[in-house]
């Protein structure tokens, strides 16, 4: 039977499982009616935390005995490895009130052992009764409970430090699926090429990764307080996409906070003293939910990411809130990135129509060279004329006596109408003057400007890169 129980209790992993186990072999091996496991909760109380009980008697499982006294009085003892045996409650010098109590089990007969750990500290008692009669206890079945107890002993300590390893390994597993899962979700938010695009991919991982009913990211400047920029949801519920939350608790005294990061983890709206909010939150499905801050430059608050548990209450656990604030940082950092290169996509695209400008410059330019050449020579001819007409009007003097009136009358008319039209090409060709030097002079601002702008461009271009 000894082995029997070492055998037994040695093949749980469970604390529970041992006890249990250990109270229903240590009933078998004495053949008594009722064998328990009585574990010391605080200095002052204890509870029956494993029985094993014959038919016809009281249970005691889950039964709590409150003795300000027992620590005071007996602790010590049962550490030092005191055992009590007791054949006749009757017949034992007890207090009127243990022996009530002793009744009230039916119990007639005790052997209380220690539950020692190796540490030699007190787990509990190992109690055994006769409840149908009287019983002397003999030495034998002494030592067979205390060999008993001190097994028990080992196997809760074994089964308490599997429990802490076994945990701690959970918990690290958890904690290295969870880290996973970030690098997973950091990666695609940070393959965003815009603010919006951005966005999606935030609100689609912190719902997946959380499990949620609704992720959303809505904005707290003053021209967008409440408003809904991106979205991932259940498709039972009505999307909020572009829509104003109407917040009372986005007050300017929680923007601060959240800017400082602040972190809001609600887990069920209608426990939160009254605040107005939750009943806004009930208007749109909300029964639960976890905000962290965006942060899109420094300390510059783009917006809150928040995860909604719609159709259920929820306990938000300390690594899912680290996680979320977690994807609220690089969601900032994400946005920066995006935001630079939108500008930097914006200037490229700029870059190119200004290459167009500048071949348009420049073909206005060479054909305003070649205006003035050919407006220079114009003006070289028409000087040529007016000499070779002062020319002719020395002639037509010295010809007045040899010829007739007629002929005289006729070369008159001719001068004239060759001066008149020398004259009009004249003027008309400083006003093509004037026009065009009023054209150069702004063909050549356009590209004084241009090269200004180009630049500021290349200054831009390296800042970024």
């Amino acid at each position: 039977m000894f082995a029997n129980l070492i055998s037994r209790i040695h093949d749980c992993s469970r604390v529970e499982d041992i006890l249990q186990a250990s109270v229903e072999n240590v009933k078998q091996s004495l053949n008594c009616d009722r064998a328990v496991v009585y574990s010391l909760q605080s200095e002052s109380i204890g509870e029956v935390v494993a029985e094993s009980v014959n038919p016809g008697f009281p249970q005691t499982m889950k039964t709590t005995i409150e003795d300000p006294c027992f620590m005071a009085r007996h602790v010590d003892t049962y550490r030092q490895g005191r055992i009590t045996t007791i054949d006749n409650i009757q017949e034992a010098r007890m207090t009127p009130c243990y022996i009530e109590t002793l009744e009230k089990l039916a119990v007639k007969a005790n052997l209380v052992v220690p539950l020692l750990l190796p540490d030699n500290e007190l787990y509990g008692l190992l109690i055994v009764h006769q409840c149908s009669q009287p019983r002397a206890w003999t030495p034998a079945e002494v030592t067979l409970t205390a060999q008993m107890a001190l097994q028990i002993g080992w196997a809760i300590s074994n089964a308490t430090r599997w429990s802490e390893s076994y945990q701690l390994k959970s918990g690290i597993d958890k904690q290295k699926y969870y880290n996973d899962l970030l690098i997973t979700a950091t990666q695609k938010i940070h393959q965003g090429t815009t603010r919006l695009e951005v966005l999606d991919i935030a609100v689609a991982q912190a719902q997946a990764m959380l499990g949620g009913d609704r992720a959303i990211v809505y904005g707290t400047s003053p021209s967008n307080l409440g408003r809904v920029f991106a979205e991932s949801t259940l498709p039972a519920l009505a999307p909020l996409q572009g829509t104003i939350l109407e917040d009372s608790s986005l007050s300017d005294r929680r923007i601060e906070e959240y800017r400082y990061g602040r972190v809001d983890a609600i887990d069920n709206i209608y426990n939160t003293d009254g605040d107005p909010s939750s009943l806004e939150f009930a208007k749109i499905a909300i029964k639960a939910s976890l905000v962290v801050p965006i942060m899109s430059d420094g300390r510059e608050l783009f917006g809150l990411l928040s995860v909604h548990q719609c159709f259920n209450h929820r306990q938000w656990q300390e690594m899912e809130i680290d996680w979320l604030r977690q994807i609220g940082i690089q969601t900032g950092l994400a946005l920066v990135k995006a935001q630079l290169q939108e500008e930097v996509t914006a200037m490229k695209s700029s870059l190119k129509r200004a290459g167009v400008v500048k071949e348009t410059i420049s073909t206005a330019d060479t054909q305003v060279q070649q205006v003035k050449e050919s407006l220079s020579n114009s003006i070289q001819t028409i000087d040529e004329a007016k000499h070779l007409m002062r020319l002719l009007s020395h002639e037509v003097v010295n010809l007045t006596d040899k010829l007739s009136s007629e002929d005289l009358n006729l070369v008159r008319i001719i001068t004239k109408k060759l001066q008149a039209n020398a004259e009009v090409a004249s003027d008309s060709t400083l006003s093509l003057q004037s026009e065009v030097t009023q054209l150069e002079t702004v063909v050549n601002s356009a590209i004084q400007m241009y090269k200004s702008r180009k630049a500021n461009e290349d200054r831009f271009e390296t800042r970024v890169s």
